[in-house]
């Protein structure tokens, strides 16, 4: 946008310009026969011109409309850093619920894996270490509790 106000100044140099050109092109003194020719391109340019403002001023129009458009479109697209702060510890304390959640279920399944093991299978395992420090393959006989769900 900064760059479309920079055009603004030379858009009215431009203007000036041509304003004064048709100033000293009005005064000059002609004779009659080339008096009429230059009424008609007198009008002409003045034509011109006109067209030329008109065509300035929607431009002008325009960008002020992208400016103004700009500026609402920035107010609402970016959310203020207190939402963005909620926003991330809402995530933060679902992703830790899932994650409860989630070892509650592997330590059933676990549980499961042990209660459908052999007597022969079990002792085996309890006699080579494996499971002796988990919580979850110790307490085989009691009930499967899973938290409600997040």
């Amino acid at each position: 946008m900064n760059s479309l106000r920079s055009w603004r100044w030379p858009l009215v140099i431009m203007l000036a310009v041509a304003a004064l050109t048709l100033s000293a092109y009005r005064g000059t003194s002609l004779s009659s026969a080339s008096a009429v020719r230059d009424t008609q391109d007198l009008t002409s340019l003045e034509r011109r011109i006109s067209l030329l403002e008109q065509r300035f001023y929607s431009v002008e129009s325009s960008i002020n409309r992208l400016e103004q458009q700009s500026r609402l479109s920035q107010g609402a697209a970016s959310p203020s850093t207190s939402e963005r702060t909620l926003e991330i510890n809402l995530l933060r304390s679902e992703i830790d619920a899932l994650q409860r959640r989630l070892a509650e279920i592997e330590c059933g399944l676990t549980k499961l894996d042990e209660r459908t093991l052999t007597p022969a299978a079990r002792e085996a395992r309890r006699r080579a270490g494996a499971g002796n420090t988990d919580p979850c393959r110790l307490s085989t006989d009691t009930p499967l509790k899973l938290s409600t769900r997040p």
